[in-house]
């Protein structure tokens, strides 16, 4: 005989009306000497896919280079834009590349440096997630976790050129 107690409450649990993605977007970087790179960029997108407005939407962020010190960017996504709530079907972006220039001190000394190179051929751990509420639940609600492992490489076509190669570590 089937539980179906067990199978009533998984049916009950609500699934999150956040979604949040990882997109890869061709994008140029400024150098030294005024020029530019082509740059595949990482972008965190949330998106509201439920039928009522998100309010108290607080984004959080990590990064660990190569299994390193986990440094925080919740800070950094909320200084780099304010969500005090998503309508449904709006999305909301945030450039990880910048995200990890604000959130990992030592990586931003490294580009000061030696500029964009600095970050090649790393792995980068990111993961994210947001706590929100909804109109109709009191209690604040929170997205699964979302973790990649990203890297910056040079193109192998050609060599002025940046790609993004990344992987779903858990989702």
């Amino acid at each position: 005989m089937p539980d179906t107690k067990a199978g009533e409450a998984n049916s009950k649990i609500p699934e999150s009306c956040l979604q949040i993605s990882l997109q890869a977007v061709p994008s140029t970087l400024g150098v030294s000497g005024g020029g530019e790179v082509a740059f595949t960029r990482a972008v965190l997108t949330m998106v509201n896919a439920g039928h009522a407005a998100l309010v108290g939407v607080v984004p959080h962020a990590t990064f660990a280079q190569e299994r390193g010190l986990v440094h925080d960017a919740t800070e950094a996504l909320s200084r780099s834009r304010i969500v005090e709530s998503i309508q449904p079907g709006e999305a909301v972006k945030w450039n990880v590349y910048d995200l990890l220039l604000v959130a990992h001190p030592g990586v931003a000394s490294k580009v000061h440096l030696w500029g964009y190179k600095a970050v090649l051929d790393w792995w980068l751990e990111f993961v994210a997630w947001a706590e929100y509420k909804t109109p109709d639940v009191a209690t604040t609600q929170q997205t699964p976790k979302h973790q990649w492992r990203l890297r910056w490489n040079p193109a192998k076509s050609r060599a002025d050129e940046i790609e993004l190669v990344w992987e779903v570590i858990k989702d």
